[in-house]
């Protein structure tokens, strides 16, 4: 997905092993919390891993999170 002023792409969306995974553009200190807090946010796959965090959907990160991260990669 691009943003929609400046054309700049801030998530990427996917199938992997059966799930949609979302990377995601992070800081440092949402990169790390959101890792360390949840088994389901990893290293971004294919990208930049000290940027990116990838968001695997299996039910277990909250909505509101979800939202939170792609707002920040926005």
């Amino acid at each position: 997905m691009r943003h929609k002023e400046n054309e700049k792409v801030f998530a990427w969306i996917y199938e992997k092993d059966g799930l949609i995974w979302i990377n995601v553009k992070c800081n440092p200190e949402s990169r790390d919390f959101f890792r360390t807090v949840y088994t389901s946010v990893v290293p971004a796959y294919h990208l930049n891993k000290e940027h990116w965090n990838s968001i695997i959907l299996d039910g277990t990160v909250p909505k509101d999170d979800i939202k939170s991260m792609i707002e920040e990669s926005y």
